[in-house]
């Protein structure tokens, strides 16, 4: 494969090859040489971007909270009706990069700037989550408990089923809007 200079390739090649390489090899196997090799640059480009190993990953943990947090919360809050914004949710959440974060939580145990990016994560989504439910169900406090089961229900998936089969995820989110809508008072909506 020939190589690249820094200058052709972009930060976020970087970042989507890096949750490639977690999703398949977990944090052990992501390194510089791995990661270089996957883009076919040097390591002097990786250096030209992110100057350091602590530099890469503190990058690639705020492509992650803003990409797969942020922008996630942000569409779901698209749509004005409290339902629709659910269901929203639940597709959007469906499609994660359940591997790779699986990796990243495993890996922030392990690492503290890690840890304190995933409870970030964690607390943005929780809120995300309960701001939505608490949306159909009326009641805060009982948002607030069905958020805790909701990303319960996802970190337990990302660290107990492999594969990750998205089928079945979408089939306990189904069941968990099931639950909700129960505690709304209200039937179901059609097919996501």
């Amino acid at each position: 494969m020939p190589r690249r200079s820094g200058r052709q390739i972009a930060a976020e090649q970087y970042f989507g090859a890096a949750m490639t390489i977690l999703a398949r090899d977990g944090a052990a196997g992501l390194k510089i040489g791995p990661l270089c090799r996957a883009l076919g640059v040097t390591s002097g480009s990786f250096y030209h971007h992110f100057g350091s190993w602590a530099g890469f990953v503190r990058a690639l943990l705020q492509y992650w909270e803003a990409e797969q947090t942020s922008r996630v919360v942000e569409m779901a809050r698209a749509t004005t009706d409290p339902v629709e914004r659910m269901v929203v949710l639940k597709r959007l959440t469906v499609e994660l990069p359940h591997d790779s974060e699986a990796a990243i939580r495993a890996w922030s145990s392990m690492d503290p700037e890690v840890g304190r990016s995933q409870r970030r994560v964690d607390a943005q989504r929780r809120m995300a989550v309960e701001q939505v439910i608490a949306g159909v169900v009326g009641d805060q406090e009982v948002a607030g408990r069905l958020a805790v089961l909701g990303l319960s229900i996802l970190a337990g998936f990302q660290q107990t089923c492999s594969p990750r089969d998205p089928a079945l995820l979408r089939e306990l989110f189904d069941d968990y809007q099931a639950m909700i809508m129960q505690h709304a008072g209200v039937g179901l909506p059609g097919p996501a």
